[in-house]
């Protein structure tokens, strides 16, 4: 197992998924990606039952953030002497995420999993849910309980 994408989100479950990916890290002697994905801003158009929600990009100050945010992370692996580089997308989009993990021919993704309900999954989608069903490789979903 060479390359192994950590997909890191800044939540609590954060910690708990490079607490995997370090694990495997340093058994099998591989690489670890941390991929981060820029959310994007929701914008509210009207009020009640006919209000629709469409996203923009992140302002340059989230991207910033976020950067600073990722760096954070990926210092914290090095320090426990794992070799990791980092990624910050800033397509929201899983075909991206999957497109880069073949792009650098990931041996495995490993993915939180936020366990939001159904209507949220339906509105939102799941991006653990997408990973899974379309990865080029085994994903290790990282439960949040």
């Amino acid at each position: 197992m060479k390359t192994i994408i950590a997909l890191v989100d800044f939540s609590d479950l954060a910690f708990k998924v490079l607490k995997q990916a370090h694990s495997f890290a340093m058994a099998f002697g591989s690489k670890v990606v941390l991929v981060h994905v820029v959310p994007p801003e929701p914008v509210v158009l009207g009020f009640g039952p006919a209000a629709a929600t469409i996203t923009r990009k992140a302002s340059p100050d989230e991207v910033v953030k976020d950067a600073e945010q990722l760096k954070e992370l990926t210092e914290s692996l090095k320090n426990v002497g794992v070799d990791v580089s980092a990624d910050q997308l800033q397509v929201s989009s899983v075909d991206e995420v999957l497109a880069e993990s073949k792009r650098l021919q990931a041996d495995l993704i490993i993915v939180g999993s936020h366990n939001h309900g159904p209507l949220y999954n339906l509105i939102i989608g799941s991006v653990t849910q997408n990973v899974l069903k379309d990865a080029p490789c085994p994903v290790l979903v990282v439960p949040s309980a």
